[in-house]
């Protein structure tokens, strides 16, 4: 699967766990195709905070699907069921 796919996933279930400013520059780099430039302009951060906020975030996402499963849990009920 995409990595951007999985991570729009994993956001969907484990969203949550994000801080408020990480899932609005989730929302606006993955969901409304925004480049880090313009992200960066639009909140008055720099480049580099806007990218390593998503870094922080898909590391958070990662580490939360990797602890509790929900997403793989997931795909094997749906193969099962298949």
């Amino acid at each position: 699967m995409d990595d951007n796919v999985r991570l729009a996933v994993l956001y969907d279930i484990y969203g949550g766990i994000l801080t408020q400013k990480q899932r609005e520059i989730f929302e606006l780099y993955y969901n409304d195709d925004l480049s880090l430039g313009e992200i960066s302009e639009n909140l008055g951060i720099s480049r580099q905070g806007v990218r390593d906020s998503l870094v922080h975030a898909s590391a958070a996402l990662t580490q939360a699907e990797e602890q509790l499963r929900f997403y793989e849990d997931h795909k094997s009920r749906t193969a099962l069921i298949k």
